[in-house]
């Protein structure tokens, strides 16, 4: 394949974009594989051409060896160490876990102040606010500071009359819900071994382990969350319906569930219940068969998404959440940053991974909640 003229930058950003084409159906996962070969391969050869320019430069200045014209431009030697480029983040990366860094590795991270790499914050972002789970579907912001969203909290109904008539409609009475920073952190503790990975393996390995601890966390209290130092949880806003699921679940009582929603919010709904509920009741209801969808381990029920999380039994009942999880305010006040954690009670190499978020439901209506009985 002929990477000629597509820069580093190029090249990550295509390895990016095959990762979601591979979930797409049809896919020609054998011509992907192997474009992802070609541009691992070009990005290690222009790797090791970068670094043994280095090492050229070097003898220059300290007056040993022969002088070699440089065959990439200044301006393209600069452009390595910006911080979205993979020579940043493994400059980065070697910083952290504390490898001997060269001197244009030190210039780079003194120069940008040692700021997370580009390439990170949006690996983490990816991997925090992907498709799948609950997480994936809520509405996320990223606004720096204490936000506040306005909801109705009285919604008055339009009317007709004549034109030009008085207006006799009610207005709408306003609430809002204010977002203020939680922190969710988690220390991730490796051993020496990790002297013996690759740069980029242990800038994914960290990233992968501590993006994956604070989205679970994050994950749970969207349901669950007290709204005291963490998120409300959905449950905390909606109260149960007085009409409970039977203990034995049949396809009129889903159907009932999905009945008891409004009009506004059944396009964008989704189920959500426990494993238990799910595969031991209502995938034994024979009359679904027909009004499930299994594509792998992602669930379709009447149409609708299906997120099977194990907090949605509560106080030992069966739970149903069933609504539009967009009607959810999530706000990222600060993207995941990493940073190595010294302590004196271990040897182990430490890094402290943490986020500031909060999230409420912005009307308790996008929800219904059915407990069994």
């Amino acid at each position: 394949m002929d990477f000629s003229g597509m820069t580093v930058e190029d090249l990550e950003a295509r390895k990016l974009a095959i990762a979601s084409e591979v979930e797409k159906e049809g896919a020609d996962l054998d011509a992907l594989e192997n474009e992802v070969r070609a541009i691992k391969a070009e990005l290690e050869s222009r790797r090791e051409t970068a670094q043994k320019q280095a090492e050229i430069r070097t003898q220059v200045a300290e007056g040993s060896g022969e002088v070699v014209e440089n065959i990439i431009p200044k301006e393209e030697e600069r452009k390595m160490y910006k911080t979205d480029s993979i020579e940043y983040r493994d400059a980065w990366t070697k910083k952290i876990i504390g490898r001997e860094l060269n001197e244009e590795e030190r210039a780079a991270l003194a120069s940008a102040g040692a700021v997370i790499p580009t390439m990170t914050v949006n690996a983490v972002w990816d991997k925090l606010t992907g498709d799948a789970e609950l997480l994936g579907k809520v509405d996320v912001s990223q606004f720096p500071t204490y936000v506040r969203f306005p909801k109705a909290t009285t919604k008055g109904a339009a009317t007709a009359q004549a034109v030009g008539g008085t207006i006799t409609e009610s207005s709408d009475v306003v609430g809002y819900i204010d977002l203020i920073p939680n922190e969710y952190v988690k220390l991730l503790t490796v051993g020496a071994d990790i002297d013996h990975m690759a740069v980029s393996a242990v800038h994914d390995w960290i990233v992968n382990n501590l993006v994956e601890s604070i989205r679970a966390e994050i994950n749970k209290d969207i349901v669950v969350g007290t709204g005291t130092n963490e998120l409300k949880g959905i449950l905390t806003s909606v109260s149960a319906d007085s009409t409970a699921i039977p203990a034995t679940v049949t396809k009129a009582s889903l159907l009932k569930i999905m009945g008891a929603l409004g009009s506004n919010y059944q396009s964008g709904a989704v189920w959500v219940m426990t494993p238990a509920m799910f595969y031991e009741n209502v995938m034994t209801i024979t009359q679904l068969n027909d009004y499930i969808i299994n594509d792998g381990f992602s669930f379709r029920l009447f149409g609708h998404d299906v997120i099977l999380m194990s907090e949605l039994l509560v106080s030992t009942k069966e739970t149903i959440l069933y609504g539009d999880p967009k009607a959810y305010k999530l706000n990222i006040f600060k993207p995941l940053e990493v940073k190595p954690f010294e302590t004196a009670t271990t040897t182990n190499i430490q890094f402290r991974g943490a986020t500031l978020a909060d999230g409420e439901l912005i009307d308790s209506a996008a929800f219904v909640r059915f407990a069994q009985a």
